[in-house]
């Protein structure tokens, strides 16, 4: 059995897996806004109609796209809690890609 739990434990910390564990196609259309980049604060160049970033910006383009990203944040330290009680992300896992936002204070 060692062999099996040694293949899951590099199962459960492979990026392909981590990205199932936070995403589903439900989640996707609930969102309107860009995914957060783990900045979370309004682009003022964006309000004053000067920020030439758009989609690459870091920056929220606007109070709606801040509030949705914090929102999404919240939604998503859910699904980590979950995964990590239901053992599906190890406990001393902190490498999460596109989602590692998720570990820093706001």
């Amino acid at each position: 059995n060692c062999n099996s739990d040694k293949q899951w434990q590099q199962h459960i910390t492979s990026e392909k897996h981590k990205e199932r564990v936070f995403n589903s196609e439900d989640d996707q259309n609930c969102w309107q806004y860009r995914f957060p980049t783990g900045t979370f604060k309004v682009c003022e160049r964006f309000l004053k109609g000067t920020c030439t970033e758009e989609e690459l910006c870091k920056l929220a383009h606007g109070d709606e796209e801040l509030k949705e990203w914090k929102d999404r944040r919240e939604f998503l330290l859910m699904k980590l809690a979950k995964a990590r009680k239901d053992h599906l992300i190890a406990p001393n896992d902190n490498d999460f890609g596109k989602y590692s936002f998720l570990l820093k204070d706001i």
